[in-house]
């Protein structure tokens, strides 16, 4: 009877403590690294978190020409690549998002975020110093996979030298 008593009290003490996650609308894609969200009255842009993408490359004021070339070029290949978060999310779909470091993670396909996908498919590499096990841990997978199948960026020797330039590896 104890026992019981003790469960009990610990699974209400549980579901008190839940927090609920947030559910934000999506407003606007502008690319693969900025979203534009809204919770309640709040408008806000997210960045996907743990990730470098070849935006981030491009914008890089110590990134050479050439490899802005290379970016563009491979754009220009790879179009459905460049606006892969526009073809992937929903304008005024509800999206959960957890926030971390200023970033955010942004359940794009089930369990899987955006910034998952974003890394799967070439575009983008894990931050160096990500210091999140959990994620570190699926960006890596998701990376050793894009690799592996010379995905995205994975296929063009220049790019990938771009990207170690870029994270400082």
């Amino acid at each position: 009877m104890f026992y019981k008593f003790i469960f009990i009290v610990l699974l209400i003490t549980n579901f008190l403590e839940a927090k609920e996650p947030t559910l934000a609308i999506l407003r606007n894609v502008y690319s693969n690294d900025f979203q534009q969200f809204t919770y309640k009255n709040y408008s806000f842009i997210c960045r996907p978190y743990g990730i470098a993408t070849l935006e981030d490359v491009y914008r890089s004021p110590s990134v050479s020409s050439v490899c802005k070339e290379h970016i563009d070029k491979f754009y220009i290949q790879n179009p459905l690549l460049k606006h892969l978060s526009a073809s992937l999310l929903k304008i005024f779909q509800m999206y959960h998002i957890t926030f971390k470091d200023g970033k955010c993670l942004i359940h794009a396909k089930g369990l899987k975020t955006l910034s998952e996908i974003l890394v799967d498919n070439g575009i983008a590499v894990k931050e160096k110093y990500l210091k999140d096990e959990i994620y570190g841990y699926k960006l890596d997978k998701a990376q050793k996979k894009a690799s592996f199948l010379k995905k995205g960026l994975h296929k063009d020797k220049v790019l990938r030298n771009c990207m170690i330039f870029y994270r400082g590896d």
